[in-house]
């Protein structure tokens, strides 16, 4: 399926269903109403974290005042607000950032809701949102995203999100992470009105809050987000690259200071910034995991693997020396690599997880859904060392500099992606121990953070199978094709056919995965944008799968889109 889209005009698609501004504006004269007039919610607003009676709503007096500013919030059964369901005042001020967070109560459960806030004679747009369903409940359909970055290109697929929201409502929009990232301006830009603010690599809280600022400026974001509640979480640069429990690399403490201060100053902006519940009372801000119940038809657990408790990522290729002695592959993966102390979830978590996932299969539930950061599908190196030319490693070493190494390395079967759970064996085959002695191997997981589509096949080491992953790419992040150009459809193909437990994999370009659930099947579709450097694009189906119950556990099947050689590799019969 093709369809040509355009974001222009884009700032007039309110709430991506082109709803009229909120009506009726009450005056509200608390200090500082005068000096707020149009334009005053220059971010936009956004919902999230729904429950069955009462959501989140967001938005940001976008002013530069001092002192308390008062908003007047509402939330509708209608969008000409003559159906009230709630309203109040909201205090606001330099301390949150101008940032204003309401939970709205007392709602009804599986309907559509409108809101919008009011700050001396600034109205806001419209927004759009939706209670959880309770009980029966026939069809639900999400929206997965992840790894958005300001620098590599404008947001289309947000605008096509925005877009397809109009005539067919999403339940909810799920970030993976990477919301934005911390880097600052490159070097070479790839377009003149897409560079960092600020231009050095964010650190401080103030930093956070402008790149936060920077990235809600955006026209599609807005759209995206004021069409349906978003749930979000976190991967590692709302911190900072390849973060884990006590440190990150790319945190240096000698001149960055103390990576503690660092990370509650991101945390704090992040919970200021985005439409998302505080943590409850016992939990520190790093406690993102929570759990999400849509009637009958399905259970969505958040989890947390960066902060909570992971430890620190090995880096395989400071272990080139050892590695390539005689012997030397095997005894990394044992003293290493499954070093019994090398924690994802940590155990407070992991007993989180899974007694939601318990609770919901007892309860009937038919779909268990795990909103995850890292890819948890095994994936090991082939020997890449025949098929990456000179070119494509020049190209990468630009940001890898330890590329040739992993070169020399891939012939040893090394996890593809140290730093998702390949780096993590032991916790990953504890974690799935725990879901099969509870009875659940039907697991559904979302995953983010690798700016690729994937199909995977979750099974334990001894073959016990857990469920399927689906991985969606990236909102703007640079894709593969930024390295390899026109061989990365070979590179995929190959990674594909070295590891059973990969179904199918496309590393070309960026997108989304559309899921829609009902009581018989998932259908999961991988849409893909066709550029992200010019604000003109084409949204096309890369490809889309049906997952059915079967036996217990997940079963995919009747893949479109798929080439010859990748339906064979899908198959298991490449």
């Amino acid at each position: 399926m093709y369809s040509k889209l355009t974001r222009r005009g884009v700032m007039g698609l309110t709430a991506g269903a082109g709803l009229a501004a909120c009506t009726a504006p009450e005056s509200v004269t608390g200090k500082n109403a005068a000096v707020l007039k149009a334009g005053a919610f220059a971010h936009g607003v956004a919902s999230g974290d729904p429950f069955t009676t009462s959501v989140l709503l967001w938005t940001r007096v976008s002013t530069e005042i001092k002192g308390d500013v008062e908003v007047l919030w509402k939330i509708s059964r209608d969008a000409e607000f003559k159906d009230l369901a709630g309203t109040g005042i909201s205090t606001t001020n330099a301390a949150r950032d101008y940032c204003v967070k309401v939970i709205a109560e007392n709602l009804d459960p599986g309907r559509t809701y409108y809101y919008c806030f009011h700050a001396g004679e600034a109205v806001s747009e419209t927004g759009r949102t939706r209670t959880l369903p309770e009980g029966e409940t026939n069809r639900l359909r999400f929206a997965i995203v992840s790894c958005a970055n300001w620098q590599h290109g404008y947001f289309n697929t947000y605008d096509a999100i925005a877009k397809r929201a109009v005539d067919q409502p999403y339940d909810a929009m799920i970030h993976l992470g990477d919301y934005y990232y911390e880097y600052g301006a490159l070097d070479a830009p790839r377009l003149p009105d897409r560079i960092h603010e600020p231009t050095h690599e964010i650190v401080e809280l103030a930093d956070y809050r402008q790149r936060h600022a920077q990235y809600r400026s955006d026209a599609a974001l807005q759209a995206a987000t004021s069409a349906m509640p978003l749930i979000a979480v976190w991967d590692d640069h709302e911190t900072t690259n390849d973060s884990w429990q006590t440190g990150a690399q790319n945190h240096q403490p000698e001149t960055e200071g103390n990576w503690e201060e660092r990370k509650q100053a991101a945390l704090r902006a992040y919970y200021e910034w985005m439409p998302i519940r505080e943590p409850k009372a016992g939990r520190v801000r790093s406690d993102i995991y929570r759990n999400f119940r849509f009637g009958n038809l399905a259970n969505l657990t958040c989890v947390e693997t960066r902060l909570t408790a992971r430890a620190e990522p090995i880096i395989v290729e400071s272990y080139i020396d050892e590695i390539s002695a005689e012997g030397g592959a095997d005894k990394f993966r044992k003293d290493v690599l499954y070093a019994p102390n090398r924690e994802m979830f940590g155990a407070d978590q992991q007993a989180f997880i899974i007694n939601n996932l318990r609770q919901s299969k007892e309860d009937g539930v038919t779909w268990r859904l795990l909103a995850n950061q890292v890819i948890m599908g095994r994936l090991l190196t082939p020997d890449f060392s025949p098929y990456i030319d000179e070119a494509s490693l020049a190209r990468i070493e630009v940001d890898w500099p330890e590329v040739r190494d992993f070169l020399t390395l891939s012939k040893h079967n090394m996890p593809l992606y140290p730093d998702s759970w390949d780096g993590y064996p032991v916790a990953r085959e504890n974690f799935y121990a725990a879901l099969d002695a509870a009875g659940l191997n039907d697991m559904l997981v979302l995953t983010g953070d690798a700016h690729e589509f994937w199909v995977n096949d979750l099974t334990s080491e001894a073959g016990t199978k857990l469920g399927m992953e689906f991985v969606t790419s990236s909102v703007s992040s640079e894709t593969l094709t930024a390295y390899l150009g026109d061989g990365t459809a070979d590179h995929n193909l190959l990674v594909t056919q070295k590891n059973p437990d990969a179904r199918y994999y496309n590393a070309t370009r960026s997108g989304f995965i559309e899921l829609t659930l009902t009581e018989k099947k998932a259908a999961v579709t991988m849409f893909n944008v066709d550029t992200v450097l010019s604000r003109d694009y084409t949204l096309s189906e890369t490809a889309s799968f049906t997952v059915k119950k079967s036996g217990g556990t997940l079963k995919a099947s009747s893949p479109k889109g798929l080439s010859v050689t990748q339906r064979a590799l899908f198959h298991g019969l490449g």
